[in-house]
Order: structure tokens, then C-alpha cells, then sequence
């Protein structure tokens, strides 16, 4: 099923970023078949429904059963409507790269596996993020309703994509959320302060506070960067060039081309705010080991 053409990475990730790239408008009706959208850097509007439509089925077809493609398509396409194309639907070409290296398991759950009452650590099983991320924080608003707090650790999860979907999860019960956030087993690809050499993952920090009779919720979901990565690889990909003060290249020099990002060797991201971004992805890599 993994050999199909449709799942093909290389051409499923032009196919994704099409909708991304210019100021060029064609409606998806208009694309009949693949040949007439080898120019990805044209521009095309998808309805919502038919983008999730597009992704259940992708992920469907990649292996998934029952609620994991909807998961999937519903929390994807839902980053993308909030302006966050970082976290969208361009994440799926990597996913399904993922699925044929066997990095992400479809069909997986979260499972507890350390349980001292409000203290939990979750096992993800290299599980779907959008899965694995909702059954995770259902259990930790469970807790913190029996014990009035929940710690609760994740491990093994795969993308977990927008972490503030999940702090909006717990808002939405009335409750508020903290996330640090780390990725192991992969490169880095952020210096530290006053260094040129990937040590860090973006390292995000997510807070999210329940919205009361005259204000609204309340989100902060930011990385530990001056700029996501993902929002650099979008920005690659729409052929843009990035601000100043984001990215050094492999070389140590400052540089605003996106493309220096994912060279080889590659280029680093800069901390927010210099030493206190750099402070603040360190402290949420030692949560990480606690």
C-alpha cells in the first residue's frame, strides 16, 4: 500500500506545499492531474473539508484505522485555519516518510506507565502526535480532577505537532496547562548563546489559561527560537527570504536564506532573546531527564 504513487514523499510533499507557495489562485477543481501542478509554486484554494477530506484519506491509506485519520486531518488542517502552515498539512509528507522507516507506529495509544496518583508518565509507543497527545491530556485532566493537580510526563510520542491544541484541550476543562517540550533522537538544530554548532531542539513552551466570563482563553505556545523551524521550511519553501537575527549558516555567518537550514552541513537557529531563550530551552531539556 506504502508503494502507491499518491504516498510517494517526494511528490506528496509538492503536492502539500502547492497550496502554500504564491499570489497565483486556481481553484482545486481546476487540477485534474498531476501534470498540471509539476509548477508547485502556483497557488491553490482548498476549501477546509476537502483539505481534511484529503488528508483522512491519505493517512487511511497509509495504514490507519478507526478515529486516527480524522485525528490526524482534524488537528493538521486546524493549525493551518489559526495561520500556523508550520504545524499543517505540509507535516504530512514527513509523516508518511515516517510510517515507511518505521519512526511513527499508526494505530498506537497512549499508555500509563508510571502511576503514582498525580504523578503519571505516559508511553506514546512512537504513536500518531494528534492521538497520542489528546489520550494523554484526557488522562492528565482525569487526574487533576482526583487529585487536584496532574504532573505528567510523555515519552515516546511521536510529532506532537501544535502543542497548544493540547493546552486548549485542558482549558476547555476549566483548567490550566504548562507544557515544556523536547525532541530526542534528533539532530540539533539550534546554537546556544554566543555559539554556532546545533545543540538544541526549538524546545517549545506552551501555557494556556482558561477563558472566564470577560476574557477570553488564553495561549502562549511559542519555540524556544527567534523562529520555529517549521516556519523556516515554509518560508523555503514559498522562496522567501527570512528576517535577520533567525539563522546562522553552516559556516557560523548570519544569514536570511531558509534553504541554509536544511543544507549539508546545515545551518543553526538563533535563540529568542539570546542567553534567555537559551536559558529556557535549557531548563525544558533537564525537565526532559527529571
Amino acid at each position: 500500500m506504502l508503494s502507491s504513487p499518491a504516498l510517494d514523499a517526494n511528490w506528496l510533499s509538492k503536492w502539500l506545499f502547492f497550496g502554500q507557495a504564491s499570489d497565483k489562485k486556481r481553484p482545486m477543481d481546476e487540477i485534474s492531474d498531476t501534470k498540471q501542478i509539476e509548477n508547485w509554486r502556483d497557488f491553490m484554494l482548498i476549501a477546509d473539508d476537502k483539505l481534511r477530506a484529503i488528508v483522512r484519506a491519505i493517512v487511511a491509506a497509509a495504514g490507519s484505522v478507526g478515529e486516527e485519520p480524522r485525528f490526524v486531518a482534524d488537528n493538521l488542517v486546524y493549525a493551518n485555519l489559526t495561520g500556523h502552515d508550520s504545524h499543517g498539512v505540509g507535516m504530512l509528507p514527513r509523516y508518511i516518510a515516517c510510517i515507511k522507516t518505521g519512526e511513527l507506529a499508526i494505530n498506537q495509544h497512549a499508555e500509563i506507565v508510571v502511576d503514582n496518583g498525580p504523578i503519571i508518565v505516559v508511553d506514546g509507543n512512537a504513536g500518531y502526535g494528534q492521538v497520542i497527545g489528546g489520550e494523554a491530556m484526557a488522562m492528565g485532566i482525569e487526574r487533576a480532577r482526583q487529585y487536584g493537580v496532574c504532573v505528567m510526563a510523555v515519552r515516546r510520542s511521536f510529532h506532537l505537532c501544535r502543542i497548544g491544541s493540547w493546552g486548549e484541550q485542558c482549558a476547555r476543562a476549566g483548567m490550566i496547562s504548562m507544557h515544556h517540550v523536547n525532541m530526542v533522537g534528533i539532530r540539533g538544530a539550534v546554537a546556544p548563546f554566543r555559539g554556532t554548532d546545533g545543540r538544541f531542539t526549538t524546545n517549545p513552551y506552551c501555557c494556556v489559561i482558561p477563558e472566564t466570563g470577560n476574557n477570553p482563553m488564553t495561549v502562549l505556545d511559542m519555540a524556544t527560537t527567534v523562529m520555529p523551524h517549521g516556519k523556516v521550511r515554509v518560508a523555503k519553501n514559498k522562496g522567501e527570504r527570512l528576517p535577520k537575527g533567525v539563522l546562522l549558516d553552516s559556516n557560523g555567518r548570519p544569514t536570511t536564506d531558509p534553504n541554509d537550514l536544511f543544507s549539508e552541513p546545515a545551518g543553526v537557529l538563533l535563540p529568542l532573546g539570546e542567553h534567555k531563550g537559551y536559558a529556557l530551552a535549557l531548563i525544558t531539556s533537564y525537565w526532559r531527564v527529571c
